[in-house]
């Protein structure tokens, strides 16, 4: 089977996934078995590694499969598993936010998480199964990264002797590609019924879209294309979409004189058009988020229940030009010669980054930026190499930009994560700045609504009474409705790629497709087989 890495050029990568930088995600889903999986159709996790986890008051009990080894025949034990978590703990990875320790439990394939507190199980699988979390760390290779520290394991490239917990192992790489082989030792190598994997490197969408259409590709784990690029793909090659829970929105600067300001933010709010940005970027894949707040699009009726309509919805599909103009006079603006001026003489605008490369965000910007022009703000665009664009904002050298309003995945069907990741973004150090403390905001009900927004938001991760979770999520909701954190503009479904012309695949609408990656889940399942 032949797929492809567009993350560079397999020689210049490894297979350490705590060691971010040039590590190659595309092979190591292969290579490496995952905890656990979500399903974005059911709604459900299913088991992997795992042959089951219980959670009671301050314990987690996750029991291996007793068939679960690695490639050379070895058990995987939950020595291997501790080894992995402690090592996790060096690098202050999301599952050490609610664990205190870490032991074996009544025999070695068993591994009990002593908690800090009552955690809420939802937070607890969502981070087990997320889908960057790999059984990587065979102990005989990682026991000596115990007792160093976290940059010696950072600087570690894995890429010699790989030992593979999941269904296929590393022969080689080569300039050209990763070259993959199925592992006999794996607990579901009888569902495999091919040799191996080809991943062969590419530089770019084009690329990947070219290996579609010319049929050298049999899969494409994700990549974006547009209808017209769609429209010249083979019969035989069919579309998988899957909820990325992620999507296009606006970052502010909260220590930014203009945008720093409540009025101002919803000001930007009230002009733009999201159905518009929707209907430019993609409306094949895109879809406007109904209300504003850091809650993934389809998931808002089911946690804010009655409140809904409460939300404001800035306008999901008109530009609300008069509300947004008395925002900006009441903050002290004026409309001077078409332009948006503060009182000081400040004119209302600045540069607008956005990255370079990612086409679509490109027409989402222009969008964007051609309304707030329109409205009277001055607003220039500067697009970015990626790693200048996040490195501006984790330095905080920006007024307001692009950036996606939900750190995506799994993890993001559930509130906490995504409320939480708007207060503090980690994926740029916190460089938006929003102000830590007590937040005042109009209420829900009138009046006015005092709240620390993140120790709200920490509350649901230790909460195990769903009516409480539900009480929790939408007051932290409300206040990122009102105070905007960050905008959430967009929502987007991931575009996965599987053929059908040499190989069988679950049928369109079966929920089997729905766990990421299909490419990379269906094959473990028996579920992607090479015709006979």
């Amino acid at each position: 089977m032949v797929g492809a890495t567009n993350n560079g050029v397999p020689t210049n990568l490894h297979l350490n996934p705590e060691a971010t930088q040039n590590y190659d995600p595309r092979a190591g889903n292969f290579v490496f078995e995952r905890f656990a999986a979500y399903n974005f159709s059911t709604g459900e996790f299913e088991l992997a590694a795992l042959e089951a986890w219980s959670i009671e008051g301050k314990t987690v009990t996750l029991t291996l499969r007793d068939d679960l080894s690695w490639d050379t025949g070895e058990d995987v034990t939950a020595r291997d598993v501790l080894t992995q978590f402690r090592l996790m703990k060096k690098m202050n990875t999301s599952l050490w936010d609610f664990t205190e320790s870490v032991e074996q439990g009544e025999d070695d394939k068993t591994v009990v998480l002593n908690l800090k507190r009552p955690s809420n199980p939802e937070v607890i699988k969502h981070t087990l199964a997320n889908g960057s979390l790999r059984l990587f760390a065979y102990h005989p290779t990682f026991e000596q990264f115990l007792d160093k520290e976290a940059e010696e394991l950072q600087q570690f490239k894995y890429e010699g002797d790989v030992v593979a917990s999941g269904p296929f192992s590393v022969a080689s790489k080569s300039k050209q590609s990763w070259e993959l082989t199925r592992n006999p030792e794996y607990y579901g190598a009888d569902n495999i019924n091919f040799a191996g994997i080809s991943l062969l490197s590419r530089a770019d969408n084009t690329a990947l879209q070219q290996g579609l259409m010319g049929r050298e590709l049999d899969f494409v784990t994700s990549l974006f294309a547009p209808p017209k690029i769609v429209g010249n793909f083979p019969d035989s090659v069919e579309e998988v979409t899957i909820s990325a829970k992620w999507g296009y929105g606006v970052l502010f600067n909260h220590d930014d004189p203009d945008f720093g300001k409540r009025n101002v933010r919803q000001a930007v709010a009230h002009v733009i058009n999201r159905q518009q940005v929707v209907d430019n970027a993609g409306p094949r894949t895109k879809a406007p988020a109904p209300k504003v707040t850091g809650i993934a699009p389809d998931d808002q009726e089911s946690w804010l229940g009655d409140a809904y309509d409460s939300f404001e919805g800035y306008g999901m599909a008109v530009s609300q030009t008069d509300k947004a103009a008395a925002l900006l006079r009441e903050a002290g603006y004026s409309k001077e010669d078409g332009t948006w001026t503060h009182s000081s003489g400040r004119t209302l605008g600045g540069t607008y980054y956005t990255p370079a490369g990612w086409t679509d965000w490109t027409t989402a910007t222009n969008t964007v930026v051609d309304q707030l022009n329109a409205f009277g703000f001055d607003f220039e665009i500067s697009q970015k190499p990626t790693g200048d664009f996040f490195g501006g904002y984790t330095e905080s050298n920006f007024k307001i930009g692009a950036f996606y309003w939900m750190p995506g995945g799994a993890r993001s069907s559930f509130p906490y994560f995504p409320l939480r990741w708007q207060l503090t973004n980690p994926d740029i150090d916190g460089g938006h700045n929003f102000p830590e403390g007590e937040q005042t905001v109009p209420g829900m009900d009138g009046g006015e609504m005092t709240i620390d927004p993140l120790s709200v938001a920490q509350e649901i991760s230790t909460t195990q009474d769903r009516a409480t979770t539900e009480e929790l999520i939408k007051r932290v909701a409300w206040h990122h409705n009102q105070n905007l954190p960050i905008l959430g503009l967009v929502a987007k479904l991931e575009q996965s790629w599987l053929t059908t012309d040499e190989w069988d695949i679950p049928a369109e609408g079966s929920d089997d497709r729905a766990i990421k990656w299909p490419s990379e889940w269906l094959p473990r399942q028996g579920q992607l087989m090479a015709e006979r």
